[in-house]
């Protein structure tokens, strides 16, 4: 919201600018009435004007992420302090509305309960108010109010009643509406108040205008209305403020313009100065965003073969079933507009349009094997990005990858992630490798840090684990069982006995003495059983010297210098 206040104020402040610079004193009446319009409607909606462009990547440069359970869904952006702050302004700002709104509607009535409670004379396009209290001409769309006894005693000149019949003529009370709801949902903005003031100026300036053209004696005019709006009968009573009223304090100004004539050569390049004015705003102020897009395959994301939960065992890992699915893929710009896989939707409907997704899929069976990529400019509002990710945990994917629109893949992983797969790489590390409990979620985290990983931290963690090979899916045929070899024995020939088993790998040779309850040292010094494993699982070459391994207590001597064997 705050950078969309920003802009429209500076691309308000531009125009008005302008107006002030080049067209205010100047005959183009008509063409300034649009112009003010419009530079209120443009500066509402050049900030909210957003150029895509789809940019070309690489399908390696796409990073999926396996999601976790909804439960371990990231916690909201959005910090208590700011989001504190942020309902105090909103409460302000509703309040602010809520007061303009009333002043708003309030002018209304008293306009109506004018027009209701006193007689009225119809003209041929107008009709006439008579009050009683003693105002000043104005005008609310074909309404003229006058003082019932100046009109009566038929004291107002017949100038300022052809003044009031312009504005009703030419509705000027639709621009005064519309700038009235502005300043009730913008009533922050001192700008709207300027605005405001120039319309209205406008206004008088066109009358006046209409009036000099009917009586082509300009000078006697401008003496009608200073004698005019100079009575202090006026002093006490004052016109309501939506409707058009002849202003003494603008008088001045209008006098000075009435004096003008602005040529169309000088209209037609006070006109074309516009357009580059305009092609500045939308360049400075709207927003591009670029969505990439694969060039190796079609406009929708190609399916990802994800590893399946096994119905009979849940959690445990298993490799033979599969099922194609589709990743989530949401672009955020800084203005909070959205797209969903290249389809721009609304913060609210993003719920509804998720469940079509994969919709032959469980929550369940999303919770666990759904993918999504989020990316995000930068500046985007915190709490979009919350709803977004509150969405996808309810959809079942609640763990997201927040990438910026040129970001590629992370080349290291965090220390969080360093810490995570650290601690699980030791505990399937620990584990005996023929008898092993596998939990698929916790193999694909390890495999997806491990990938993110530098060649550093690789050699710096733990190793991965050694998983076994998955078991044949079922139905499958059976590896054949291995036939027995029938040796004929010849006495001239004895057979050759077979060779000696080979020995144990060391480190299930350490994971056996730990298991005996043997003690360990590592170059001399005294360590657990877990270090010993650790430093074997580390040290490619080591020695290991067993021969105290013997007895109620066995010792094993782990060393990466040469053991020396004394006779």
């Amino acid at each position: 919201m705050l950078p969309f206040i920003l802009k429209s104020t500076a691309c308000l402040a531009i125009f008005l600018a302008f107006y002030k610079l080049v067209l205010e004193n100047e005959s183009m009446h008509h063409f300034k009435r649009f112009y003010l319009i419009g530079a209120l409607l443009a500066a509402l909606i050049i900030p909210n004007i957003v150029f895509v462009e789809y940019v070309e990547v690489a399908q390696s440069t796409t990073i999926l992420n396996p999601v976790t359970d909804i439960n371990d869904a990231t916690q909201p952006l959005v910090e208590t302090a700011d989001t504190e702050w942020s309902e105090i302004l909103w409460g302000i700002y509703a309040l602010g509305v809520v007061v303009f709104a009333i002043r708003f509607f309030k002018n209304l009535g008293q306009i109506g309960y004018r027009i209701r409670k006193n007689p009225k004379l119809k003209q041929q396009t107008t009709t006439r108010v008579l009050i009683g209290q003693p105002i000043p001409p104005h005008t609310f769309f074909s309404y003229i109010f006058l003082n019932k006894r100046q009109y009566e005693d038929d004291n107002i000149p017949e100038e300022v009643l052809l003044h009031e019949e312009t504005h009703a003529k030419q509705k000027h009370s639709l621009d005064i509406l519309l700038i009235e709801l502005a300043q009730v949902l913008f009533w922050f903005n001192p700008l709207i108040y300027f605005l405001k003031s120039s319309i209205k100026l406008n206004h008088e300036f066109l009358a006046d205008q209409a009036v000099v053209n009917r009586s082509q004696d300009r000078a006697q005019y401008q003496n009608t209305l200073l004698s005019y709006l100079s009575h202090d009968s006026f002093e006490t009573h004052q016109s309501i403020g939506i409707a058009n009223a002849i202003n003494y304090s603008s008088i001045k100004k209008r006098f000075t313009v009435m004096k003008t004539n602005t040529s169309k050569t000088s209209f037609v390049l006070r006109s074309f100065l516009l357009l580059p004015l305009t092609a500045l705003l939308l360049f400075g102020f709207s927003s591009s965003i670029e969505i990439p897009i694969n060039s190796n395959i079609e406009n929708d994301p190609a399916p990802i073969e994800i590893l399946a939960e096994d119905s009979g065992s849940e959690g445990i890992f298993n490799m033979n079933n599969t099922q194609t699915i589709n990743p989530i893929e949401i672009q955020i710009d800084k203005n909070g507009k959205l797209w969903l896989q290249s389809k721009e939707v609304s913060i609210t409907d993003l719920s509804d349009e998720l469940a079509k997704i994969n919709g032959h899929l469980t929550f369940d069976e999303r919770k666990n094997i759904i993918r999504s990529i989020v990316q995000v400019e930068a500046n985007t509002p915190k709490n979009v990005i919350s709803k977004v990710d509150k969405a996808l945990a309810e959809y079942g994917s609640a763990t997201i990858n927040i990438l910026g629109p040129k970001e590629t893949s992370q080349q290291s992983a965090s220390r969080e992630e360093m810490k995570e797969y650290n601690g699980l790489a030791k505990k399937y590390n620990a584990m005996d490798r023929n008898n092993m409990t596998i939990q698929k979620k916790e193999v694909m985290r390890l495999k997806e840090i491990y990938g993110k990983m530098s060649k550093k931290q690789r050699e710096d963690a733990e190793p991965f684990p050694d998983f076994p090979p998955p078991p044949p899916a079922p139905g499958s045929p059976k590896a054949p069982k291995p036939t027995k070899e029938v040796i004929e024995v010849n006495p001239n020939n004895p057979p050759v006995p077979p060779a000696p088993p080979a020995p144990p790998k060391p480190i299930e040779h350490v994971k056996e003495m730990a298991q005996k309850g043997a003690s360990f040292t590592y170059n001399g010094k005294a360590i657990s059983a877990k270090e010993a494993i650790e430093v074997v699982q580390k040290n490619q070459h080591i020695n290991i010297d067993a021969r105290e391994a013997k007895g109620a207590n066995p010792v094993v001597k782990i060393s990466t210098d040469p053991i020396v064997i004394k006779n």
